[in-house]
């Protein structure tokens, strides 16, 4: 029932070589492989019975991130003639979708398209997106006895969740209490306020999330049958909270470090699992690479979506949509608008924010849109996509400044919130990391992302247009195009106080070291997103509201969507963001059920 026949030849073909060189026929074959963006071609040329060339085609990979692979991994296989070789490090998707491009190409077999077949003929339940929140919300309304017709923009399922941590929040959880902990709901929403969420998210919606959270861990761990590991909740890795109650899913390939490996695969193939057991029993439908372009709307109703299915726009209609697209992290226009002047991106190409167009047309009310949380030190060589940073943490000898050429924070001590609070309110979200050689330690990178860190920064500053250097500050200044007048003042204060001993502006105690010879060096930086923090309103059935507080029928909304900023306010819960995934699939899933008489 889903269109996974390409996906399946790739993964076939992955688990052997590709044929011995005697066998290969002179000539130009091309092959394609499912990356984290979707399908990434390739062409392959074989003279003399022997692979001599691989290019990498069109693809939709992740400028800077997939980069190695795509310069090794070809040049890999010629060499050993053999499609086993080991994948680049930070890379393996891109690396897997290549070797698999390869071996297709080279097999002599194509994969045909698969004819869209419904096993009903009605479906009650429409879920858009098969990210965490889309699969949590399928299954559960498969569970409650609904026909349920799933929509997925690429090959891959997982959406975010692929490429994150595991951790997951919920109170008065099964886990919990074989571990001991006391907790309760009314605690749980305690943390909301405490931690900064004060006026800032909606209340009936964080009580329900509080009622809610631990009963979709439960059923995420008995009925799903998601492996928590050790079962020993903590703290989580922000703020602490006033009970452990963050839990830990095991990454699908079994790492069960808490802070490393990929957590939210084990919550994708978890759920995936499930939901192929109602695909063969004929109640559910997956369509992957079949992105929903348009909702339909009659009379204030959404009645269904518009799919491009092989090409060709199909409408499909059921009495509920679940909207479960994830945020708008991959869309720069959506981030400009309500957020940033100057991003970039780390989230994957699926939170592109088509559900936040969706709800815009319906009639949604947005709200916590202002906020976002931020990681700075983005080097926007590559645009819009981060690929380089500035290594702020193993070298915190430099200080930052704004346009204006003056510190505003405790560089070396800076946490997260104060990080992000630096470049999301800094002058055109620009901020220069300032530095002489004296005061960092060559032994460790100033930048991060590429492979030769030392020869990717000495292009930069070759480049001159992110990383400047100059033998005075003036010079300097007039490089970045930072206030020269300000900035000489500000390195003359600064230098001041590492004789005297103690920072007078910010109180900075460590790595206070003097920026007295030159060459100077600035990085021109500006903020990263991993998630967004706002969206549509809601009601505390997921139900999307208007402008008169009133339910918009027949949308409902799970996952990032949702907006963790509406549910806990400004501040970083460890675990919200799945959370969101599961409680609010859960509800959404419930209510669409109802509302289409299962």
């Amino acid at each position: 029932m889903r269109k996974f026949l390409s996906l399946l030849l790739c993964l076939s073909l992955l688990l052997c070589a590709i044929p011995a060189m005697a066998e290969l026929a002179d000539g130009t074959f091309t092959g394609a492989g499912v990356g984290m963006g979707g399908d990434v071609n390739v062409t392959v040329t074989v003279e003399g019975g022997k692979i001599t060339a691989i290019e990498v085609g069109a693809h939709n990979e992740t400028p800077g991130i997939s980069d190695p692979a795509i310069e090794k991994i070809p040049a890999a296989i010629i060499e050993a003639q053999s499609t086993e070789v080991a994948a680049v490090s930070g890379a393996t998707l891109t690396s897997d979708a290549i070797k698999a491009g390869v071996a297709a190409a080279l097999s002599g077999e194509t994969a045909e398209e698969a004819a869209v077949v419904i096993p009903f003929e009605q479906p009650d339940v429409i879920v858009i997106g098969a990210g965490m929140a889309g699969l949590t919300a399928s299954v559960r309304a498969s569970e409650l006895g609904a026909n349920v017709l799933v929509f997925e923009q690429f090959a891959r399922v997982g959406g975010s969740a692929a490429v994150a941590g595991g951790s997951i929040v919920g109170a008065e959880t099964i886990i919990e209490k074989e571990a001991g902990i006391e907790d309760s709901i009314d605690l749980l929403y305690a943390d909301f306020p405490r931690l900064g969420g004060e006026g800032n998210f909606n209340p009936e919606v964080a009580r329900k999330f509080a009622e809610r959270a631990g009963t979709a861990v439960d059923w995420l761990d008995t009925f799903v049958g998601v492996n928590f590991g050790e079962r020993m909740p903590t703290y989580g890795s922000y703020e602490p909270l006033n009970v452990n109650r963050v839990h830990f899913a095991v990454p699908e390939n079994g790492d069960v470090s808490k802070s490393s490996g990929k957590g939210g695969t084990g919550f994708i193939s978890a759920l995936m699992k499930k939901l192929d057991e109602y695909i063969a029993g004929g109640t559910a439908c997956l369509l992957t690479e079949t992105p929903v372009t348009d909702i339909i709307i009659e009379n204030g109703t959404i009645v269904g979506v518009i799919a491009s299915v092989n090409g060709v726009e199909t409408e499909f209609r059921a009495p509920s949509t679940v909207i479960a697209t994830g945020g708008y992290g991959h869309n720069e226009a959506w981030l400009k608008e309500f957020n940033f002047t100057n991003v970039a991106t780390s989230t994957p190409a699926s939170a592109s924010g088509s559900g936040y167009d969706f709800a815009r047309k319906a009639g949604a009310v947005f709200s916590g849109m202002d906020f976002c949380t931020a990681y700075g030190g983005a080097i926007p060589v590559t645009g819009f996509t981060k690929s380089l940073a500035a290594n702020l943490y193993t070298n915190p000898g430099p200080i930052w400044v704004n346009l204006n050429g003056e510190r505003f924070t405790n560089e070396a001590n800076a946490d997260s919130k104060v990080r992000s609070d630096a470049w999301t309110q800094a002058e055109e979200n620009k901020v220069f990391i300032v530095y002489t050689d004296s005061v960092i330690n060559p032994e460790m990178p100033m930048i991060t992302g590429a492979a030769d860190a030392a020869a990717a920064l000495a292009e930069l500053i070759e480049a001159g247009e992110y990383v400047f250097k100059a033998d005075t500050i003036a010079e300097l200044a007039a490089k970045a195009g930072v206030n020269a007048e300000n900035l000489e003042k500000t390195i003359a204060a600064y230098n001041a106080d590492c004789a005297a001993g103690k920072d007078s502006a910010f109180g900075r105690e460590t790595d206070l070291r003097p920026l007295e010879e030159g060459p100077y060096y600035a990085i021109m930086t500006i903020p990263y997103v991993l998630i967004t923090s706002g969206g549509p309103q809601i009601n505390a059935d997921a139900q999307m509201v208007n402008a008169n507080g009133e339910a918009i029928p027949g949308a409902y909304l799970a996952g990032e969507i949702v907006g963790m900023g509406n549910v806990c306010g400004h501040t970083t819960i460890g675990g919200i963001g799945h959370g969101n995934c599961a409680t609010w699939g859960m509800i959404a899933a419930e209510n669409a059920v109802a509302n289409a008489g299962k």
